[in-house]
Parts: structure tokens; sequence; C-alpha cells
């Protein structure tokens, strides 16, 4: 999939959403099926017009050309479209609320409600046509997280190797932690892992031998390992796990967790009060290892759909 940065909020609107606009108003030439939707030279030609826009806007190096361009975008609409469908199979759904504050965030971004509506209007885009886009936004956003983001995890031994190439990393505050993670999966709702991981944290404060509970019941990577992380600098995991974890004291289990990956318990074994040197090297790491992780996840989901699909391109002259 392609990556695109810096191209600001009307080429983001655009390129976020383009598909399936316009189709009643305008008649024009099918240039893809994917499934049961079509994509239209009008959804390819309105992305590509918006992105130049952007292009010109920020001063960036001359954009790609424009065969390049308009291919790249017709795969990424394509993509788009597949994503969407997904998230309809799922049942995922938006809330008015969630609406509401994504447009907020655009607003502020704009850096002011006339420089937003100044965006609006030359890309013209209606209140309504804008706040489908943005629906379409949050859906793919779910729709990722429930199956490429959920399935990601990074060990502080992986960010250590990132960093020195070995499994220690001084000079920063550090514990020795268990970790037990509770996943959400078709089979597991929401609140069946919420009540199983509050039945771990029950057997856990009764005494129950924690790294024999995550080799029993975690969906960790290390569960074999008894939840084992080694040695995790501050900073390394989660925001809601690490600022747990150095709220804890040796021998200490957190109470259970919640984020986006599942449900969580942490138990410290030891720990280091080092110094903070080194923090903001552990959090480019992990951030680094994570981003690599999610952009390989992400193709392969996304190959995994087209591979699924029926996509008929028609390419011009065709």
């Amino acid at each position: 999939m392609s990556r695109w940065t810096g191209v600001g909020v009307a080429a983001a609107l655009w390129l976020g959403a383009a598909v399936g606009t316009g189709r009643a108003e305008t008649v024009n030439r099918i240039v893809a099926v994917v499934n049961d939707q079509v994509i239209t030279q009008a959804d390819v030609e309105l992305t590509v017009s918006d992105l130049l826009e952007g292009w010109q806007e920020e001063r960036q190096a001359p954009p790609p050309s424009s065969a390049s361009l308009h291919e790249a975008v017709l795969q990424r609409l394509i993509d788009r479209q597949l994503m969407l469908q997904e998230a309809r199979h799922l049942e995922l759904t938006v809330t008015g609320e969630e609406v509401a504050d994504r447009l907020d965030l655009l607003r502020a971004r704009a850096g002011s409600e006339a420089a937003f509506q100044e965006t609006l209007a030359r890309s013209g885009l209606a209140s309504e046509t804008l706040k489908a886009r943005v629906r379409e936004d949050l859906l793919i956003r779910k729709v990722i997280d429930q199956k490429v983001r959920s399935t990601i995890s990074v060990s502080p031994q992986e960010v250590s190797m990132r960093l020195t190439g070995t499994s220690d990393v001084p000079g920063v505050e550090r514990a020795r932690a268990r970790h037990i993670l509770i996943r959400m999966t078709p089979e597991r709702s929401e609140e069946a892992a919420r009540r199983t991981i509050q039945r771990l944290y029950d057997e856990a404060q009764r005494g129950a031998d924690f790294a024999a509970l995550a080799r029993e019941q975690s969906d960790d990577p290390h569960a074999a390992q008894g939840g084992d992380l080694g040695w995790v600098a501050r900073g390394q995991l989660m925001p809601e796990l690490d600022s747990a974890l150095f709220s804890l004291e040796p021998g200490q289990v957190s109470a259970p967790i919640q984020t986006r990956l599942g449900f969580h318990l942490v138990r410290v074994e030891e720990r280091d009060a080092g110094g903070a040197s080194a923090l903001a090297a552990n959090t480019v790491a992990y951030h680094q290892v994570y981003e690599e992780k999610y952009q390989a996840a992400l193709e392969r989901w996304v190959r995994s759909l087209r591979e699924q699909a029926y996509i008929e391109v028609h390419l011009p002259g065709s």
C-alpha cells in the first residue's frame, strides 16, 4: 500500500473517502469493480486533483507522474473499499459522538474555523458529505485496530536488540516483569475476556503462581516462559501498562488493565531505579519496531482481502 504524508487536510479527506460519492449525479466511466461496489474515473480524478493541490500548497518536491499517481490512487481506493466492506461484514459501527469528535480534531488541525471552512469550500465538500467520509474513516480505523493492531506486540527484548544488540539497557529506570494478556477474539467477547482477566487477578491475589497462570491462560507471546518480559525500561510498554508497572513494588500484581490488545495483568519481580537518560531512545526504538511490524501486518492483511475479493480493473483503452 502507498503511504501518503504531508498533503494537507483537504487531501487527507479526499484520499480518505473519495469512493462512493457523486455517483448519483455524475455519469462516469467505471474504472474498477470491487465485489459489489464500483469506483469511477471521477473518484480517481477528484482524489488526484486534491493531492496535487496539497503538493503545491506545501511546496513539496515534484509529484509523481500523472500515470503513476493515477494508478497509485486507484489501488489505494480499491484497498479502502475492501477495508470498508470488511468493517461492515464485521458489523462495526461508529457513533455520532465519535464523528463529532473527529470533526473537532480536523478543525483544530486546520488552525481555525475560518481556515477549516475555506478548506471545505475549496474541496467542494458539503457538510453531510464530510460527515459520511469521516464516518468511513472511523470505520476503517476500527477494522484496522481489530484485524491488524490487535495482533501486534513489541517485546522489551526486541527494543533492547534495536538499541544495543543485547538484552540489557543500562541507565534507565527498569523493572523485571511478567505479563498476562487475554485477547478479545471472535470466539471470546469483550465481556468474556473481562471475566477471565478478573478471575486470574483474583487467583493471583490469593497467592496463585503468576508464572503458572501465564503459561496456562495467557495469549501473550511470552506465555510459554511464564509471561516473563525480562527487564523492561520505563517507556517501552504501551502507556497503560507502563503506568501500572512502574507504580508497583516487587511482588505486586496490577489490577486488570484494558488496552486495544485486550485485558492485561502485570507483575513486578524486581526494580532498578537507574536513570532517565535513555528514556527517549527507548521510546523511539519501541515505535520504530512497532511501526515496522504494523506496516508488514497491514500489507499482509490487505493482500489477503484482495486475494479473497472479486476485483476487476478497467484500464484506459480496455
